[in-house]
């Protein structure tokens, strides 16, 4: 009885579906590339002024984001819980943007090589 609750255990926990509630791969990447911009603008300005304020800066740009893409603080936070217990998902996740990413760059250092 054991052994037959651990593997049904195993076997939804191993499933690609999300949960309700969760935002879905897609989506949550989208969300995320967007925080990342965040949290990079953020702590690029700070570099410029001392007198930065990071937290609540931080925080607008959060809501910000949030608004864009119609989601709660509650959701995002629901949804990294939920990813960061899914190392397979996120890791999905993580490579999109990184390809993502590393295609931007790309086309920057090709935009600059004409200069």
């Amino acid at each position: 009885m054991r052994f037959l609750f651990l593997s049904l255990f195993f076997l939804f926990s191993c499933s690609g579906e999300v949960p309700k509630g969760v935002l879905p791969p897609k989506k949550m990447e989208a969300v995320l590339y967007d925080v990342i911009r965040a949290d990079e603008w953020v702590d690029f300005a700070s570099l410029q002024d001392s007198t930065f304020r990071k937290f609540s800066k931080r925080t607008a740009l959060y809501d910000s984001v949030f608004r864009l893409h119609s989601i709660s603080k509650d959701d995002y936070r629901k949804s990294m819980s939920f990813y960061q217990g899914r190392p397979d998902l996120l890791k999905e996740i993580l490579g999109s943007l990184k390809a993502k990413s590393d295609t931007a760059l790309k086309r920057l250092n090709d935009t600059t090589k004409h200069l």
